[in-house]
């Protein structure tokens, strides 16, 4: 589940940085591919051997001992061997209920995973929010110029005003001022999607090329409550747990039978002026009197207990999750479609108007720029609604636990 860097993906990955070495540009999926040969996915890894290592243990037989007993007084001295003999089966339920260990730590890592690669999806889409963001304000600062040329040649010719001049030239300082502080955004979004991606990422040469499109479709949230259940590791690892501690139950319940401790070698005594030789055997078993693994697997039912009450908890704050998301997507489609719709056309109009009311001189400077600067912060506010809505729909596949790489 959790070993899915491929070879394929490794040469693909190897041969797009070979590519990309200088620009850095990442898509997505790049991102996400890095992502999987970064620090953070090795240590989600270990943590998984760490568990596969530990159950190893269980796959071992009790080591023998050997004794060597020597007696005065007529001397006689044994050479023992002893082995204990694994015969009630709690060690073979052992094994399993770590293999079930084995499988809560590799769906609790996955459950890390998903949400690491949604924090990482979240600071692509910032920076490609901010990028875009600081285009936008780079387009407006090209228009203004343009308007400032044409009002300086009319200054010269005795034709505008110097007043109309500095208007717009003091509207370009401000877009230069908030494009300034664009880039500041970009540079923190850039610092932290890098620190997702490992040594081999330099942030000051990354960039996002991402689309603020939406991915998918919206299901029903019916469908959405069944896809969360059915593929969230968080409440995989609470059913799998439950499995890991019946077994465990069941292996305390076998020390009821004892294991024997089978023994054997040879005794050499002295009789008279000869030794003899001969062999000894001896069958050894613990009586489970007072400890009868009552204790474990008492403790294994109350733990049994407070999983079960732990996954309803946790299917109730998944359902409310998923719904939360669900809400959040949709209703930001829906605003950011009802402002494209309402805002664009008009917007555009109206600087239409504006320009040619200028030219004829029925509008003034004052209500030309403010026209620019409506159709500018109708960009703005648009490429914003995209964003939080691009936001929102990673956040819906986090609450899904989409899978996003194969």
């Amino acid at each position: 589940m959790i070993a899915r860097a491929t070879f394929s993906l490794k040469v693909t990955l190897v041969a797009w940085c070979s590519a990309t070495s200088a620009a850095q540009g990442l898509t997505e999926r790049q991102a996400l591919q890095l992502f999987r040969e970064s620090p953070y996915h090795r240590e989600v890894q270990a943590e998984v051997r760490v568990a596969r290592t530990g159950n190893q243990r269980h796959n071992l037989y009790p080591n023998p001992s050997v004794s060597a007993t020597f007696e005065g007084a007529g001397r006689t001295d044994f050479f023992i061997i002893e082995q204990p003999l694994v015969v009630n089966g709690r060690q073979n339920l052992l094994r399993q209920a770590g293999d079930s260990a084995i499988r809560v730590a590799e769906t609790s890592a996955d459950h890390a995973l998903r949400q690491i690669e949604a924090r990482l999806r979240r600071s692509f889409y910032q920076l490609a929010y901010a990028q875009g963001r600081g285009e936008l304000i780079r387009e407006g600062i090209g228009e203004l110029e343009a308007l400032a040329r044409i009002l300086r040649e009319r200054e010269r010719a005795g034709e505008g005003s110097k007043f109309d001049r500095l208007r717009a030239e003091l509207e370009i300082v401000g877009l230069e001022t908030e494009s300034a502080e664009t880039e500041t955004l970009i540079a923190a979004a850039r610092a932290k999607l890098a620190g997702f991606l490992g040594e081999r990422i330099h942030p000051d040469a990354l960039s996002a090329k991402g689309t603020m499109d939406a991915a998918h479709g919206l299901p029903s949230l019916r469908e959405a409550f069944a896809e969360a259940l059915a593929s969230r590791s968080d409440y995989k690892v609470e059913t799998e747990r439950l499995e890991q501690l019946r077994l465990e139950g069941e292996a305390a319940n076998r020390l009821r039978i004892p294991n024997p401790v089978v023994s054997g070698g040879f005794k050499r005594a002295a009789v008279g002026d000869r030794y003899l030789n001969g062999p000894v055997l001896a069958v050894a078993i613990d009586l489970p009197l007072f400890d009868k693994g009552q204790v474990d697997r008492a403790l294994a039912e109350a733990k049994a207990d407070r999983t079960r009450a732990r996954r309803r908890i946790l299917e109730n704050q998944i359902l409310a999750d998923v719904r939360a998301a669900y809400d959040s997507l949709r209703l930001r489609r829906q605003i950011a479609r009802d402002y494209r719709m309402q805002m664009g056309d008009r917007t555009r109009e109206l600087l239409e108007i504006a320009q040619v009311a200028y030219e004829e001189g029925e509008l003034g400077i004052l209500e030309l720029l403010n026209a620019i600067r409506d159709a500018q912060r109708t960009k703005l506010r648009q490429w914003e609604l995209l964003a939080a809505a691009k936001l929102a729909e990673v956040d819906f596949d986090r609450s899904l636990a989409k899978e996003l790489l194969p």
